[in-house]
């Protein structure tokens, strides 16, 4: 979401009010009695537990699902009132959207730091039986949260409830985003406040797939591209052994997002194959200047 401050203008403020009420009422369509949630999105390559993964934001589609994913902000303190009156009325999907917001665009409302505005709502999501809202709280209180119930908190939102940004955390883990060789479940075991890392065996690095798919179904890029190149490539220690067909799958959804690169790639290689695209539709899609992984076209 773009954070620049709204025009004071009457007529503009209502337009931009009423383009997010649309948008709200289709999100609740959508989600139902599910979430809205975001954690921070880092996203893992294809690779080995050996290689070194580029920084956030350092993959095109990546940069996209990070630019994408924000909701820490509404238009205006009227629309964040009239958001907090759905929310009172039991709006489990509008609970979840506040338990999020930092501030209002028209720059009238900021979050109190201390984060207990959005713990407020986020409680009364969790009250309502939402696992995401479980999993956020344990964002905001990890010092109060032990390493255990913050990753089974963010397993339990992803399976149940189909919570992409859980997903995608968890993916990241297991496919070693956050450092060459460290554990799925290592931690700064200092700042856990039982001074303890999850056991090893809770999350493995054969469920990278698991995550991946449940990442890529909520519309994550960067998930799709790599279960694209896990299957062209076979990735059996991440739970994805080489497979044509599934890597086709993934690579035909994954080539319609304009960041992606490598699936149009082996969208050519099984084309030769005798599957996939026309071979002059790919070439056609490779020279659109944003498939080119240097042009930086998508960089944050």
């Amino acid at each position: 979401m773009n954070s620049g401050c709204l025009v004071r203008n009457t007529s503009a403020v209502f337009a931009v009010e009423s383009m997010e009420k649309k948008q709200m009422a289709k999100q609740n369509r959508f989600l139902k009695n599910t979430y809205v949630l975001i954690a921070a999105a880092c996203f893992a390559v294809s690779g080995t537990a050996t290689e070194v993964i580029p920084p956030p934001g350092g993959i095109p589609c990546e940069a996209d699902w990070t630019n994408r994913s924000r909701f820490d902000t509404v238009a205006s303190a009227g629309y964040l009132q009239y958001l907090e009156r759905q929310a009172e009325r039991g709006e489990l999907a509008v609970q979840l959207r506040l338990g999020l917001v930092r501030s209002t665009r028209d720059g009238q409302w900021s979050a109190p730091k201390d984060n207990s505005y959005n713990i407020r709502w986020l409680e009364k999501a969790q009250a309502q039986g939402s696992k995401s809202a479980t999993w956020e709280l344990a964002n905001l209180k990890r010092r109060e949260t032990t390493h255990e119930a913050y990753l089974r908190a963010a397993m339990e939102a992803a399976e149940e409830e189909g919570n992409p940004w859980a997903a995608t955390h968890l993916m990241n883990l297991t496919n070693g985003r956050y450092g060459s060789r460290s554990k799925p479940t290592a931690c700064a075991e200092s700042a856990m406040v039982d001074h303890q890392c999850a056991p090893p065996e809770l999350l493995p690095i054969s469920t990278a797939r698991k995550w991946a798919e449940i990442a890529a179904e909520g519309g994550n890029a960067q998930a799709q591209e790599w279960l694209c190149v896990a299957a062209a490539e076979g990735k059996p220690e991440r739970g994805q052994p080489q497979d044509d067909k599934e890597a086709f799958k993934w690579c035909q959804i994954a080539v319609r997002n304009t960041c992606a690169y490598w699936p149009l790639m082996w969208l050519g290689i099984l084309n030769k194959k005798g599957m996939g695209e026309d071979a002059s539709r790919i070439k056609q899609w490779n020279k659109q200047p944003w498939r080119n992984p240097s042009g930086h076209f998508f960089a944050p």
